[in-house]
């Protein structure tokens, strides 16, 4: 070959090269992108939607951690019997641990008090979001980026995930740590694992460190790491609990270890949670079913799998020829043991509630997302085998089982979403109206609000809108203990009476007679406790909204939301504003400059 032209081949071959080089490069940064950015901006919107959308599902989550909160932040709010200094089973840390930063934006901004509860969310969503995104990139770098997807699909869209995200609760704030936790142990960051265990089990809910049962064995039982596992261990001792008991033990006024204290309640004292209302143990397989649908199907049928998968390897099927290697399925199996062990023992508990299992719903996700990958490889195995022996058709069936999987998982997520928005929302909109510049006000230094049966839909007081309002409790038919209220000066001062048992005081009723405005729910019902309100002549209707009438719609139309036939097939009560008649707002009312009063 002439020397010129060879230079010429060379000098091309140069540059395929630099090419190819700058291509790889433009790869790797949209790999880094894709596994980073996009997902980080999809979870971050989903959480902030959660954040801004969802309904308080859970009276627990109001009475337990929004009120001491605004306390903190006040000076009142309203007082569980847990926080009493004669039972102490609430950490104040937890709660701190979102006082601190609001108090501080508070204090330098004055901004309204409905806009630091929305704060408080949009907080809670970000927390979320991040703990999210590193558990995704987990799960990219450890086992590829198509189960990273897949699971990232299933957690965006299950209605799960929208409630859990932004909600202010305990078990919320376990499932953000099993995020860090099981993300860290996949990645043999068994340090940060046993930290994160730690920071879940003291400062949220000790029932979580349950979860850190199966990377505890992994550490000392399998990988030998004894030493670490101890060392470990006596460092979030000393840098969790001590501060927790300092803490608390100075706020309620005695040495107070609150995890202790409700271990102790729920286990070892002869009624337990139990008083508060038992479910049967399906009750959880339902609700799972309603919050990750079909997803959670797959999560059910997973143990059959396994073990149909350990009696055709031992008969020696060949349908199992690819699936020699069994040394994936058992890392998965320990992998996934959590949820399992998770499952069995809160499935045996009598007391059983929603937000129970919202520090397993990350390992659902997951797990779903593992059997579906399984499954639909088995399924495509035996149809090449005995079916089809067609490679070529094997590729689009694959497509078509994914696609069909997730059209139908999505699909069906949104609507129970848009459900719970539609259906449910009523009371916070009702709540904000209190806050509206063109409603009526008494002219007296305190405005009282009153709620008798749906006291347990009140969203918190962060939704009055100044120190001149004050939340009452009017008798009803329940018959449970209420929360009565903080002392003025002090959390180790005991105000109002409490017991352990759900016990009614009477203390915690005011007088009906006090009350400028009442929140009711116009079901078409009434008793000598609960009357209708809404019907009486010395109350007017400020605003309505429709709210679900849960008895009287299809189960079908209160389970999703069928756009062009939920509205006619879903039957609907008013959830109410009221305010009691005056001289003042009856003349108002004749007046038609006065739109408050009237229902939309």
């Amino acid at each position: 070959m002439p020397p010129k032209l060879s230079n010429i081949k060379k000098a091309n071959m140069k540059r395929k090269a630099v090419k190819n080089k700058t291509n790889e490069e433009i790869g790797s940064t949209e790999t880094w992108l894709m596994s980073f950015d996009a997902p980080f901006k999809i979870i971050l919107s989903a959480r902030f939607f959660a954040a801004f959308l969802v309904h308080i599902t859970d009276c627990d989550e109001t009475f337990n951690y929004w009120e001491p909160t605004h306390y903190f932040m006040f000076k009142s709010g309203f007082q569980t019997w847990e926080y009493s200094p004669t039972y102490a089973l609430r950490s104040y840390l937890y709660i701190l641990m979102h006082a601190v930063p609001v108090y501080l934006y508070q204090s330098i901004f004055s901004t309204r008090k409905l806009m630091l509860f929305y704060m408080v969310r949009c907080m809670l969503a970000l927390i979320c979001s991040f703990c999210e995104i590193y558990f995704y990139r987990v799960l990219h770098q450890k086992f590829g980026s198509y189960l990273a997807k897949y699971y990232l699909i299933i957690s965006v869209f299950s209605p799960g995930m929208f409630i859990a995200s932004a909600a202010y609760l305990p078990s919320s704030f376990s499932m953000y740590m099993t995020f860090l936790s099981i993300g860290a142990w996949y990645s043999d960051n068994f340090e940060f694992a046993i930290f994160t265990t730690a920071i879940s089990t003291f400062l949220s809910w000790p029932f979580s460190g349950l979860i850190g049962f199966p990377l505890a064995c992994d550490i000392v039982l399998r990988q030998k790491k004894y030493g670490l596992f101890i060392k470990w261990c006596l460092i979030s001792l000393a840098s969790i609990l001590t501060y927790q008991i300092a803490i608390d033990s100075y706020l309620y006024g005695k040495v107070v270890i609150a995890p202790f204290n409700i271990v102790f309640y729920n286990i070892f004292t002869s009624h337990g949670p139990d008083i508060y209302g038992t479910e049967h143990w399906s009750f959880y397989i339902y609700n799972g079913i309603l919050n990750f649908n079909v997803a959670f199907i797959l999560v059910i049928i997973a143990p059959f799998l396994v073990i149909l998968n350990k009696i055709l390897s031992i008969t020696g099927c060949r349908v199992l020829k690819q699936y020699k290697n069994n040394k994936q399925i058992n890392k998965w199996i320990l992998y996934l043991s959590p949820l399992y062990l998770w499952m069995t023992i809160f499935i045996v508990q009598p007391h059983k509630e929603e937000r129970f299992l919202f520090p397993v719903y990350p390992l659902i996700s997951l797990a779903s997302a593992v059997i579906l990958q399984y499954t639909i490889s088995l399924l495509l195995h035996v149809f090449n085998l005995y079916v089809l022996n067609c490679s070529n058709v094997l590729g689009k069936l694959k497509i078509l089982g994914y696609t069909c999987f997730f059209v139908f998982f999505i699909l069906t997520g949104l609507s129970r979403s848009a459900l719970l928005i539609k259906a449910y929302h009523a009371p916070l909109d009702i709540y904000k109206e209190l806050s509206n510049e063109s409603l009526i006000l008494p002219k007296s230094d305190v405005i009282n609000v009153c709620v008798g049966k749906e006291w347990h839909r009140y969203p918190s007081s962060f939704f009055l809108p100044d120190y001149r309002w004050k939340m009452h409790f009017i008798r009803s038919e329940f018959r449970g203990l209420l929360p009565g209220r903080f002392h003025n000066d002090s959390m180790s001062k005991v105000k109002e009476n409490y017991n352990d048992q759900n016990k009614e005081e009477p203390d915690k009723y005011s007088d009906i007679r006090l009350c400028h405005f009442m929140i009711d729910l116009d079901n078409d019902q009434s008793s000598d406790l609960e009357p209708n309100y809404s019907k009486e002549s010395e109350w007017i209707i400020v605003k309505s909204l429709p709210f679900l009438n849960h008895q009287k719609t299809p189960l079908l139309f209160r389970v999703f939301y069928i756009p062009f036939f939920w509205e006619d097939k879903a039957h609907f009560s008013s959830y109410n504003l009221l305010m009691r008649k005056s001289k003042e707002n009856a003349n108002s009312q004749s007046t038609k400059s006065s739109p408050i009063y009237y229902a939309f």
